[in-house]
Protein backbone atom coordinates (compact mmCIF):
# COMPACT_ATOMS: atom_id res chain seq x y z
CA UNK A 1 0.00 0.00 0.00
CA UNK A 2 1.64 3.77 -0.76
CA UNK A 3 0.16 6.81 0.60
CA UNK A 4 0.43 9.69 -1.25
CA UNK A 5 0.49 13.29 0.22
CA UNK A 6 -1.05 15.81 -0.93
CA UNK A 7 0.86 18.63 -0.72
CA UNK A 8 -2.35 21.00 -1.38
CA UNK A 9 -4.38 19.14 1.64
CA UNK A 10 -5.21 20.91 4.84
CA UNK A 11 -3.31 18.48 6.82
CA UNK A 12 0.06 18.34 4.38
CA UNK A 13 3.39 19.26 5.94
CA UNK A 14 4.58 21.50 3.16
CA UNK A 15 4.70 24.97 3.00
CA UNK A 16 1.76 27.06 1.74
CA UNK A 17 3.24 29.08 -1.22
CA UNK A 18 1.33 31.81 -0.56
CA UNK A 19 2.41 32.46 2.91
CA UNK A 20 5.97 31.57 3.07
CA UNK A 21 8.80 33.47 3.87
CA UNK A 22 11.31 33.70 1.12
CA UNK A 23 15.22 32.98 2.84
CA UNK A 24 17.43 35.58 3.69
CA UNK A 25 19.22 35.08 0.51
CA UNK A 26 16.66 35.65 -2.13
CA UNK A 27 16.15 39.02 -0.63
CA UNK A 28 18.34 40.98 -2.62
CA UNK A 29 16.79 44.49 -1.71
CA UNK A 30 16.95 45.71 2.11
CA UNK A 31 13.89 47.51 3.63
CA UNK A 32 15.18 51.34 3.89
CA UNK A 33 13.56 50.77 7.49
CA UNK A 34 15.76 48.15 8.68
CA UNK A 35 17.71 49.08 11.28
CA UNK A 36 20.00 46.44 12.14
CA UNK A 37 20.82 45.19 15.27
CA UNK A 38 23.78 46.02 17.50
CA UNK A 39 26.95 44.09 17.48
CA UNK A 40 27.03 41.09 19.03
CA UNK A 41 31.12 41.28 19.34
CA UNK A 42 32.46 41.92 23.06
CA UNK A 43 32.56 45.38 23.97
CA UNK A 44 35.78 47.49 24.04
CA UNK A 45 37.73 47.25 27.20
CA UNK A 46 37.43 50.00 28.94
CA UNK A 47 40.07 52.54 28.84
CA UNK A 48 41.82 53.44 32.01
CA UNK A 49 43.10 57.13 31.76
CA UNK A 50 45.77 58.41 34.39
CA UNK A 51 44.30 60.20 37.03
CA UNK A 52 45.47 63.60 38.30
CA UNK A 53 47.18 63.00 42.03
CA UNK A 54 44.83 64.13 44.48
CA UNK A 55 47.19 65.63 47.44
CA UNK A 56 46.17 64.62 50.98
CA UNK A 57 44.41 66.73 53.20
CA UNK A 58 46.73 69.22 55.34
CA UNK A 59 47.94 67.50 58.58
CA UNK A 60 47.22 69.19 61.52
CA UNK A 61 49.33 70.02 64.16
CA UNK A 62 48.81 68.86 67.86
CA UNK A 63 47.98 72.46 68.86
CA UNK A 64 45.59 72.56 66.13
CA UNK A 65 43.80 69.41 66.88
CA UNK A 66 43.55 71.65 70.75
CA UNK A 67 42.03 74.40 69.54
CA UNK A 68 39.10 72.16 67.11
CA UNK A 69 37.79 71.09 70.63
CA UNK A 70 37.31 74.37 71.81
CA UNK A 71 34.38 76.35 70.31
CA UNK A 72 33.88 80.19 71.09
CA UNK A 73 37.33 80.28 72.74
CA UNK A 74 37.70 83.97 74.10
CA UNK A 75 41.67 84.18 75.39
CA UNK A 76 41.87 86.70 78.25
CA UNK A 77 43.62 89.70 78.47
CA UNK A 78 46.02 88.42 81.36
CA UNK A 79 45.91 85.05 83.07
CA UNK A 80 42.79 85.62 85.03
CA UNK A 81 43.45 83.82 89.03
CA UNK A 82 40.65 81.39 89.91
CA UNK A 83 39.96 79.01 93.36
CA UNK A 84 38.03 75.52 93.20
CA UNK A 85 36.98 73.95 96.05
CA UNK A 86 37.41 70.67 94.39
CA UNK A 87 38.05 69.90 90.26
CA UNK A 88 39.23 67.61 87.83
CA UNK A 89 41.93 68.80 85.56
CA UNK A 90 41.65 67.57 82.07
CA UNK A 91 44.52 66.95 79.18
CA UNK A 92 43.36 66.74 75.56
CA UNK A 93 45.65 64.04 74.07
CA UNK A 94 45.94 65.49 70.44
CA UNK A 95 47.41 62.23 69.20
CA UNK A 96 45.06 59.90 70.57
CA UNK A 97 42.56 62.34 70.05
CA UNK A 98 41.02 61.87 73.49
CA UNK A 99 40.49 63.96 77.16
CA UNK A 100 42.64 62.56 79.60
CA UNK A 101 42.03 63.10 83.62
CA UNK A 102 45.46 64.53 85.11
CA UNK A 103 43.65 64.67 88.79
CA UNK A 104 41.89 66.37 91.12
CA UNK A 105 42.78 70.01 92.04
CA UNK A 106 42.15 71.95 95.41
CA UNK A 107 42.55 75.90 96.01
CA UNK A 108 43.87 78.44 93.44
CA UNK A 109 44.78 78.11 89.52
CA UNK A 110 45.32 80.09 86.50
CA UNK A 111 42.84 80.51 83.50
CA UNK A 112 44.14 81.62 80.77
CA UNK A 113 41.34 80.96 78.16
CA UNK A 114 37.55 80.38 78.45
CA UNK A 115 35.66 78.05 76.07
CA UNK A 116 33.13 75.12 75.18
CA UNK A 117 34.30 71.90 75.19
CA UNK A 118 33.08 70.33 71.72
CA UNK A 119 31.15 67.23 71.58
CA UNK A 120 30.39 67.82 75.21
CA UNK A 121 28.80 72.05 75.52
CA UNK A 122 30.47 72.19 78.38
CA UNK A 123 32.03 75.38 79.71
CA UNK A 124 35.79 74.90 80.36
CA UNK A 125 38.95 77.31 81.36
CA UNK A 126 41.94 76.37 79.53
CA UNK A 127 44.94 76.39 82.35
CA UNK A 128 48.45 75.82 81.69
CA UNK A 129 50.22 73.09 84.00
CA UNK A 130 53.68 72.93 84.74
CA UNK A 131 53.96 68.79 84.47
CA UNK A 132 54.22 67.40 87.57
CA UNK A 133 55.01 70.41 89.37
CA UNK A 134 51.68 72.77 89.69
CA UNK A 135 48.36 72.44 91.72
CA UNK A 136 49.79 69.84 94.10
CA UNK A 137 49.93 66.51 90.96
CA UNK A 138 53.03 65.59 91.16
CA UNK A 139 52.85 61.87 90.51
CA UNK A 140 51.49 61.65 87.17
CA UNK A 141 52.14 57.69 85.65
CA UNK A 142 54.85 56.88 83.00
CA UNK A 143 52.10 55.77 80.95
CA UNK A 144 50.71 59.61 81.00
CA UNK A 145 54.75 61.50 80.82
CA UNK A 146 55.09 59.08 77.87
CA UNK A 147 51.91 60.32 76.04
CA UNK A 148 52.63 63.50 76.80
CA UNK A 149 55.97 63.44 75.71
CA UNK A 150 54.70 61.71 72.30
CA UNK A 151 52.39 64.64 72.23
CA UNK A 152 55.51 66.82 71.84
CA UNK A 153 55.31 68.71 75.16
CA UNK A 154 57.72 68.21 77.95
CA UNK A 155 57.50 70.94 80.42
CA UNK A 156 54.29 72.32 80.05
CA UNK A 157 50.67 71.52 78.56
CA UNK A 158 47.25 73.41 77.81
CA UNK A 159 44.46 71.14 80.25
CA UNK A 160 40.89 72.69 81.40
CA UNK A 161 38.88 72.56 84.55
CA UNK A 162 34.83 72.40 83.41
CA UNK A 163 32.87 75.43 84.62
CA UNK A 164 30.98 74.51 88.09
CA UNK A 165 29.92 76.18 91.11
CA UNK A 166 32.54 75.07 92.67
CA UNK A 167 35.29 77.76 90.65
CA UNK A 168 35.19 81.12 91.15
CA UNK A 169 37.34 83.68 90.35
CA UNK A 170 39.81 85.37 92.79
Amino acid sequence: MTIAIDPTSPGSLAPDPATAVPPPEASAVLDPTFTPLPSLDPPHAPEILPTLAVPPPPQLTYEERWRLQQLDRQVFAAPLAFTTTGSELWWYDPVQQQSVILGRINGPFVGQARFILRGQGVEALEVPYQVNVSYGLTALSPALLERIRVAGFSDWIETYVFVGSNITPL
